[in-house]
């Protein structure tokens, strides 16, 4: 019998929103969620989608909330075990302004492109082991929901799960892909206000106050088969760990008139595989070190993950007990549930292949060895269960990390923050995320912000 604890007095930060000192002053750059899923349309191609912008207010004009044009998007993907990135996809973009003697963000009817002012165009391409092919060269990009007047059509539709017309005709196919990108209304769930109110969580009314805010979503669609490392058989290895990542030029020289350069090579600024990692396990000392970092390096981490600080705390608060220490046989010590959780892949969950062992030999790849690295798993021979198998949009992952931070994961029950995803919309078909507010009618959490 599933058993559910309703945490009424601590909770988790929100899934990498503003989670670390740097890339709170760069939201643009800023990856607030990673999902990864096979596709419920077609079982052959798996859904990656990747969030920017936290706390995006959807009437946010005159100049409203775009990607950036200076930053890289990138997907990575490890399909041996190593914690190197054998498939990848990067984004960029590229702004322009129609009417540069207006003020507004759009002339009239935003299903019209010849209204916008601001618009975006993206590129995308994959990366095989280094080699570069280009998907798709100027995409569209989803335009702002200014509001009523601006929609007068009803061309974005936020409060259905059914595709509308503005999304449809922004959805770029290209051979075997799909992609999409543009503001998304804000899918995940959390209290974010009586969080940061000294941990003001004993309230019977908790409500999800990132409830009408926008996010901006990159969606990509690839066929499964493509993602699969096919040296290592005849054990046929179907897990994949993925992650997401920004990176921006070394340095930037701006001039007086708003123009600037970038010199140097990219250096990463955010990176997000599992949600909350860097929230709830990472120390405020190590977070930007952690954004930084590749997932080869995240060895340096690890005492963070077995010796958890969280747990603590809803021991203190909650009574739930502290496990402490977990034997999971990887001769590490301490809590080694949670490295199956995060670092390795878990084997009930079926995301640790079969017969891999840590530091191992992998299977099929002389010389490489399979390691302990944070990234979002998921086991395309069965994608089904969720999070942390996969991510699908749906998921309260606030429930299923707290749940695992008691390790009480594996056994059934649920530790809850008392936050459902009442009032949001996900869409039935790519992108999946349901239509952003619009910004002069969006709505908010039971205790306005």
């Amino acid at each position: 019998m599933l058993t559910t604890i309703v945490l009424t007095a601590i909770q988790s930060q929100a899934s990498s929103h503003r989670e670390a000192p740097g890339s709170a002053l760069d939201p643009a750059a800023d990856l607030t969620d990673f999902y990864a899923f096979v596709s419920p349309e077609d079982p052959t191609k798996v859904v990656f989608i990747v969030n920017s912008n936290p706390l995006e207010l959807p009437g946010g004009g005159p100049n409203f909330h775009r990607f950036d044009d200076d930053v890289t998007y990138k997907i990575q993907c490890d399909n041996e075990g190593d914690g190197l990135e054998d498939v990848g996809f990067g984004f960029n973009f590229k702004t322009l302004y129609n009417y540069p003697g207006e003020f507004l963000y759009n002339l009239g009817d935003i299903a019209n492109p010849a209204n916008l002012n601001a618009t975006q165009k993206m590129n995308v391409v994959r990366i095989d082991s280094g080699v570069m092919t280009t998907i798709v060269s100027g995409a569209p990009v989803g335009p702002a929901n200014v509001g009523v007047l601006s929609d007068p059509t009803d061309a974005y539709t936020p409060e259905s799960n059914a595709l509308s017309s503005l999304t449809s005709s922004l959805i770029t196919t290209a051979g075997d892909y799909r992609v999409f990108a543009g503001p998304r209304q804000e899918g995940f769930f959390v209290d974010l206000e009586r969080t940061f109110d000294l941990l003001n969580l004993a309230n019977a009314d908790n409500s999800n106050t990132l409830l009408g805010y926008n996010v901006h979503s990159i969606a990509i669609e690839v066929p499964l088969e493509s993602l699969l490392n096919v040296s290592d058989a005849p054990v046929q290895n179907e897990v994949i760990a993925c992650w997401a990542e920004t990176t921006r030029a070394k340095r930037t020289t701006r001039a007086a008139d708003g123009t600037h350069s970038d010199v140097g090579q990219p250096v990463q600024v955010s990176r997000l595989g599992n949600p909350l990692v860097n929230e709830v396990v990472i120390p405020i000392s190590h977070k930007d070190i952690f954004n930084g970092s590749e997932p080869r390096d995240d060895l340096q981490f690890l005492s963070f993950v077995t010796d958890p600080i969280l747990p603590i705390y809803m021991e203190a608060i909650l009574g739930i007990p502290n496990p402490v220490s977990f034997d999971a046989g990887l001769g590490i010590g301490g809590r080694e549930d949670l490295v199956l959780v995060f670092l390795t892949g878990h084997p009930a969950l079926g995301t640790l292949p079969d017969s891999y062992v840590l530091g191992g030999p992998i299977p099929g790849e002389p010389g490489k060895v399979f390691g302990a690295f944070e990234a979002l798993r998921l086991d395309l021979g069965n994608p089904a269960s969720g999070f942390p198998n996969g991510r699908l949009v749906t998921d309260d992952v606030v429930d299923t990390a707290l749940s695992a931070m008691a390790g009480l994961l594996i056994d059934g029950t649920t530790v809850s923050d008392g936050v459902d995803a009442s009032g949001l919309y996900f869409l039935d078909t790519f992108p999946f995320l349901g239509d952003p507010w619009t910004g002069d009618d969006h709505p908010k959490g039971t205790h306005d912000l």
